[in-house]
């Protein structure tokens, strides 16, 4: 044989072996969604359609949520690697329950939380103040009365003048005038109310009107939400998948930053997301900022700053949702997030 003949042999050779190598690389991940596919989540549909868990060597599933499908029970039972929970609160009490349940933070979508008790008024009036809400009529979701008493004690807010009643997750109550104010986020339920707002027959509670937010940050509450999880026991027995998956979702949440309008060309047409283009366009406006902060561009897109955590993690003890404090360390790390 000669030397020629040989060295084709040795390259095919070396070919085969660095094609087996990363066979040997390829990973499997389910995420499971806390809700239905929107622009909510749009760095982890970028990433899957830009190819970028590929990439990382990642075959990737994305499982939507909805009515009945908490996220943390399907992760902590192995049937999703990863999972996005709406409030970040809800892992310190799943860790923290009667029965606990291993689940770790690793990483958040928003670096500011959306979260705020919406109101409606004339475009020129000023934004309310928590004190207005005493004489008024405050909607909130059912198991969320213990963070509106939080935030009221917070703010010097007399709980015994505010009447609190349960509604659901759309916008309807606050546009008809049964309530003052509604707990809802401001990427998600004030487009209701603009589009609403602009109909010639809008009732009068809202024509011509807009959307105003008393924002937990603004107010001594900060909050992580959207935030992605795993098991204690994938964090251990994987954390090549963890790490590779967070590098995956930075990219995707970094091209959704640099460029929206394709991002919304993209999400459009993305297999079972349900927002139309005007509506992702428009929530990326707001979105995108809320994803960035001064951590953010320190640390990396995704970051946690353990205080917040902390103050959660009090902000639940004070509303007895929890039995103890515990350290922040023990519910989130960053120690999985690509360094800068």
């Amino acid at each position: 044989m000669g030397a020629a003949n040989r060295l084709a042999i040795l390259a095919v050779a070396a070919i085969s072996l660095v094609g087996l190598e990363a066979s040997a690389q390829q990973m499997t991940a389910v995420t499971q969604l806390g809700w239905l596919r929107i622009g909510e989540y749009a760095p982890l549909m970028i990433a899957e359609a830009k190819g970028y868990f590929k990439d990382e060597g990642i075959d990737h599933k994305l499982v939507d949520g909805g009515p009945g499908k908490n996220p943390i029970p399907i992760v902590a039972v192995g049937q999703a690697q990863f999972g996005i929970v709406t409030n970040g609160m809800a892992l310190v009490t799943a860790r923290l329950a009667k029965d606990p349940v291993d689940v770790v933070a690793i990483g958040t979508l928003f670096q500011t939380a959306p979260s705020a008790y919406l109101s409606i008024g004339a475009p020129n009036a000023p934004t309310p103040k928590p004190k207005d809400m005493e004489g008024k009529t405050v909607g909130v979701q059912a198991g969320t009365e213990f963070s509106l008493r939080a935030f009221m004690k917070a703010n010097g807010v007399d709980a015994s003048k505010v009447k609190i009643v349960t509604v659901q997750g759309t916008a309807e109550p606050l546009m008809v005038g049964q309530v003052d104010f509604f707990l809802g986020w401001v990427v998600n339920q004030t487009y209701q109310i603009e589009q609403e707002s602009m109909k010639p027959d809008a009732p009068a509670t809202v024509k011509g009107k807009t959307w105003k937010a008393t924002r937990f940050a603004d107010f001594g509450i900060p909050l992580y939400v959207d935030v992605i999880f795993a098991s204690g026991d994938t964090l251990k027995k994987n954390p090549e998948l963890v790490r590779r998956y967070l590098k995956a979702v930075q990219r995707g949440m970094q091209f959704v930053i640099d460029n929206p309008a394709e991002s919304v060309e993209i999400l459009s047409k993305f297999p079972g997301q349900i927002e139309d283009a005007k509506k992702l366009a428009w929530r990326f406006k707001l979105q995108n900022p809320l994803v960035q902060s001064d951590d953010s561009k320190k640390n990396g897109l995704l970051w946690m700053s353990p205080e917040i955590w902390q103050q959660m993690i009090g902000f639940l003890k004070d509303g007895d949702q929890i039995p103890k404090t515990v350290p922040a360390s023990e519910v989130m790390t960053d120690d999985y997030l690509p360094k800068k």
